[in-house]
């Protein structure tokens, strides 16, 4: 069943269109000084455009026109479940914690402005290590990975778990990629001592003791926070139901 799952349309675009993806940005931008200097940057950039259209694309087709694909497994268990809305909350949690602040509306110093953008701007133009860059330098990238990984423990379906799980995969390997260019200056820097306090792959400073637990409990924007959880509460009785 599993050999004729991953030969099915559903799977085959869109793991393909996936893994096409996130070759060509690699080879496309780690060689980005060489295709200019060859071609020029116009005829570079259409290049980048197109290739990642058409892998997009690909991902897209795969899921409106072959749909979730053959079953995997009869049904999705406990565990499963269980796993996924853990993911899920990871990745909302995430997301919420990219946005602007919530503002406590009950709060005495509340000025009736939900969004918090003062919080906001000074959280951006620090240059310490916080918030959610104790879990991850690539936060942005592994809030996508965490909800794909949340859809894919959910479904029994092949289609639908090979679209969910390319974004895991474009957070891991981007993040690999962006840090490999980083560490050469190229579109960023990244010294030896952020990298030390730092890590790629989620939450593996935090277990090794690089960062600490309690700073980044203190770093979290809570309402964000308790929405996002609040709302991935509702959207796990809703999939149950």
């Amino acid at each position: 069943m599993a050999a004729a799952a991953l030969s099915h349309p559903a799977v085959l675009y869109t793991a393909g269109g996936w893994c096409f993806f996130v070759a060509e940005n690699a080879v496309l931008s780690e060689n980005r000084a060489w295709f200019i200097e060859r071609v020029g940057e116009r005829a570079y950039r259409g290049c980048y455009g197109l290739c990642s259209t058409a892998s997009l694309a690909s991902v897209g087709y795969g899921v409106w026109r072959h749909g979730p694909g053959p079953r995997l497994r009869a049904g999705v268990g406990g565990l499963s479940r269980v796993a996924g809305v853990a993911f899920q909350t990871l990745g909302l949690v995430g997301f919420a914690n990219l946005a602007p602040p919530l503002t406590n509306p009950l709060a005495p110093d509340a000025t009736g402005c939900p969004l918090d953008f003062k919080k906001a701007r000074s959280d951006r133009e620090r240059g310490d290590v916080h918030g959610l860059q104790r879990i991850t330098r690539h936060p942005q990238f592994w809030a996508m990975g965490f909800c794909g990984l949340g859809v894919a423990a959910q479904t029994p379906f092949a289609g639908t778990a090979a679209a969910a799980l390319g974004f895991p995969l474009v957070a891991a390997l981007g993040g690999f990629h962006m840090d490999s260019r980083h560490r050469r200056g190229v579109g960023g820097s990244l010294t030896p001592e952020r990298e030390a306090a730092t890590s790629g792959m989620p939450f593996l400073a935090l277990v090794e003791g690089r960062q600490s637990w309690t700073a980044l409990a203190e770093d979290l924007k809570p309402v964000n926070s308790a929405v996002a959880a609040a709302a991935s509460g509702a959207l796990a009785v809703w999939v149950a139901l």
